[in-house]
């Protein structure tokens, strides 16, 4: 492959991720109306409704596009792709580690990820995650600077804490049983808020997440969060630690001219390494750079090939092989001696379907596992309307017995906000089981955001599931201040730098020869 055509290829690869990214909530908005037979009610004028019809004119009536779409759906944390089912290892570990249990369609769903993080290490970083490309460009923004007149900062922090922050996370998943991992891991979070703004729901909280993590990588640290953060990353580092297929440095050609130390935003300097080690994100941006064509990929099988690192620098040499093993201790110890949780792994996020019992709108569906037990969430109108009564109801079995949930459950409803605590709307009622469904009437008072908590008994003991639930279309006052907050501070920022231009250019026209700062001027016509 030439010099440019691997760069061309990654930044191929990470658009089709985009691309992915966005299509997956518009073809569950797309089934949502198709099945409902209700794509007519789309404005034709509006975005959602011009791509729900450029959707079903590509479908059709072909029974295997059809097909193809009807299972096609979920989200970067986990996912349905044309029937094969696609789970981030993270996400398979939180479920894992939190009920200390193993769901078979959960581990079947892992198989294809892990198996390309073995072989190729963190090549989901470097080629697909939507943060990483996100990232990219916020570095690129960070030449900027310079001409706003900011110094540009870089505040560095070991690799190492990357896998602290999953051992830590981990630990209070299995102490806790509360599955939390997707709502702070950036692919999870932009794949909820894509799903939001594609459902009219609007930006959510996640969003104001992903701007903090752009903003302190911009003014404070380089690729902090892929460095030294990300929990997601240190999973495939760990799983990719002896990967057979990584970049390595032929040392006859190199001549250590430093640009590929330069294009490497991970900072692991491969001019000075045999072989990268386990942070290597596969991105290939080094290879690429080479112009001595010194740097390539390499088959080379544990133990077979050069040592991971010749020299490696003296502030590299505690991130390295240590720090790994320690990492790939504290999970074990995790996962062996952590008690046993009663927790739940949302799937995905809720997918909007069709029932036959209500043919004239769409049901919200939102799964969940605790322990043994299967959870699925209905609310009808899939998206409530303000004011008006909403059926939710709860389906729960046991996916070991297939058996029904026998016992009562209690919902209670919440209002979310952005600013203080969230106020009880429906208080906590208690229903009885009817047929494996446990039906409730909710009214949602104002267009928000809210959390059903349903409680109920796992193997003797109380668990909580929060299910998200969108009213309407709300408008966020916090995104209001955000947004005043954040063109005042582009305005002082943009008037600081002209300022500091000016000054400088009247210092340098006083230091020219023939001329004298005004000053001095003043101080000669007054002085004897």
């Amino acid at each position: 492959m030439t010099r440019w055509g691997l760069p061309a290829l990654r930044r191929g690869i990470q658009i089709a991720s985009i691309v992915v990214l966005v299509l997956l909530p518009l073809l569950s908005l797309y089934t949502h109306f198709h099945s409902a037979r209700a794509i007519g009610d789309l404005p034709p004028d509006t975005w959602r409704g011009a791509a729900v019809r450029q959707i079903d004119n590509l479908v059709g009536d072909i029974p295997s596009r059809r097909k193809a779409v009807e299972t096609t759906q979920g989200t970067f944390w986990s996912a349905r792709i044309l029937g094969i089912s696609l789970t981030d290892p993270l996400a398979g570990a939180e479920a894992i580690v939190s009920s200390r249990s193993f769901y078979v369609p959960l581990l079947w769903s892992l198989i294809v990820p892990v198996v390309l993080s073995v072989v190729l290490g963190r090549v989901f970083c470097g080629w697909i995650c939507p943060m990483n490309t996100l990232l990219e460009l916020v570095d690129k923004c960070r030449r900027v600077l310079g001409i706003l007149e900011i110094r540009e900062r870089d505040v560095r922090f070991s690799k190492a804490t990357k896998y602290v922050v999953l051992a830590v996370a981990l630990g209070f998943v299995a102490i806790g049983g509360v599955p939390f991992l997707a709502m702070i891991y950036p692919p999870a979070v932009i794949s909820r808020e894509i799903h939001l703004v594609v459902f009219g729901a609007g930006i959510g909280l996640g969003a104001y997440l992903i701007l903090a993590i752009c903003a302190f990588e911009l003014f404070v640290s380089r690729r902090w969060w892929c460095r030294t953060i990300c929990p997601g990353g240190a999973t495939y580092s760990l799983l990719g630690r002896f990967r057979p297929i990584r970049v390595r440095r032929n040392a006859d050609k190199c001549i250590e001219c430093g640009d590929c130390v330069r294009v490497c935003q991970f900072d692991l300097r491969p001019m000075l390494v045999e072989t990268t080690g386990m942070e290597c994100t596969n991105c290939g941006s080094c290879v690429s750079g080479c112009g001595s064509r010194a740097l390539g990929y390499s088959l080379t099988l544990p133990g077979l090939g050069p040592r991971e690192r010749s020299t490696p620098p003296p502030e590299d040499r505690n991130t390295t092989r240590r720090p790994s093993k320690r990492a790939m201790g504290a999970v074990i110890l995790v996962l062996v001696a952590a008690s046993p949780a009663a927790a739940h792994h949302i799937l995905g996020l809720p997918h909007y379907s069709y029932k036959d019992n209500y043919p004239q709108a769409p049901t919200l569906e939102y799964p969940a596992t605790t322990g043994p037990y299967d959870v699925l969430m209905t609310s009808y109108p899939g998206r409530p309307v303000p004011g008006e009564a909403s059926t939710v109801c709860f389906y729960i079995k046991d996916r070991n017995t297939d058996l029904p949930y026998d016992r009562p459950v209690t919902v209670q409803v919440l209002k979310t906000s952005t600013f203080g605590s969230n106020t009880v709307i429906h208080d906590p009622a208690t229903r009885q089981p009817f047929d494996n469904q446990h039906k409730y009437t909710i009214t949602f008072p104002d267009e928000a955001e809210y959390i059903v908590e349903l409680t109920m008994d796992v193997e003797g003991k109380t668990e909580v599931i929060p299910f998200l639930v969108v009213v309407g279309s709300p408008t966020a006052a916090a995104s209001v201040v955000i947004a005043i907050v954040a063109g005042l501070s582009v305005f002082l920022i943009v008037v600081r730098a002209v300022k500091k231009k000016r000054d400088r250019r009247r210092r340098s026209r006083a230091a020219m020869p023939g001329e004298q700062p005004e000053v001095q001027v003043a101080s000669r016509i007054v002085s004897p």
